[in-house]
């Protein structure tokens, strides 16, 4: 069932999302976020399912305009006949995680947002948090950032990017300290992206969309 869910997830943003491979790789990052930060958050793999299909699908309200491309996201997702397997609330957690990937934060001014339970509202409010700060790490849609080093001391979360080949990553760096507030907040953290060391990069890439 996670196969095909997944599947169909690519399928939809196949069709309708310009630079899918863009969508593709911020979901191989926001899964390692995940992963990686499991000791604040405390989340199973029901929910790391539902962040990956977000982060495939979270740019294909472009298809209808760029212009509040992230509200035509939720309607797209909310309203597809595509995502079979997912019941109809995780098809809404899926939209609404994808919805709040740019632009103003989580708000029960947003009729949709304020339906959830606090509980669901946490959860958005912490995958969305992570699906900004993934997007940021992937400024250029080019993949230069292959994982991440991350740290927990003192309710810091440090993160450390790592590329190939020494790149240039000053770009995604200050794009993903740019979108980090509301992960920040979500977790109840101060976070840090740090530039990485020039012994850091990874001599092949680490992750993938079922396990880093």
């Amino acid at each position: 069932l996670r196969d095909l869910r997944l599947a169909n997830v690519r399928r939809l943003a196949q069709q309708l999302d310009p630079d899918p491979d863009h969508a593709e790789h911020t979901a191989q990052l926001a899964g390692q976020l995940f992963d990686r930060s499991g000791s604040l958050h405390g989340l199973t793999g029901t929910e790391r399912e539902l962040l990956v299909a977000a982060s495939i699908v979270h740019n294909v309200g472009l298809f209808i305009s760029h212009s509040s491309h992230h509200k035509h996201s939720y309607y797209v997702i909310r309203n597809s006949e595509q995502l079979t397997g997912f019941t109809e609330h995780e098809i809404e957690l899926i939209a609404l995680i994808a919805r709040y990937h740019r632009k103003s934060h989580p708000s029960e001014k947003h009729a949709a947002f304020a339906a959830l339970s606090k509980s669901d509202q946490r959860l958005v409010g912490l995958l969305a948090g992570m699906l900004r700060l993934s997007i940021g790490l992937d400024r250029r849609h080019a993949g230069v950032v292959q994982t991440m080093r991350i740290t927990v001391v003192d309710r810091v979360m440090s993160i450390e990017p790592l590329a190939r080949d020494d790149a240039d990553l000053d770009l995604e760096i200050y794009s993903a300290r740019e979108r980090s507030h509301l992960l920040a907040s979500a977790l109840d953290v101060n976070i840090h992206i740090a530039a990485p060391s020039s012994s850091s990069a990874p001599s092949s890439p680490v992750a993938n969309l079922e396990s880093s």
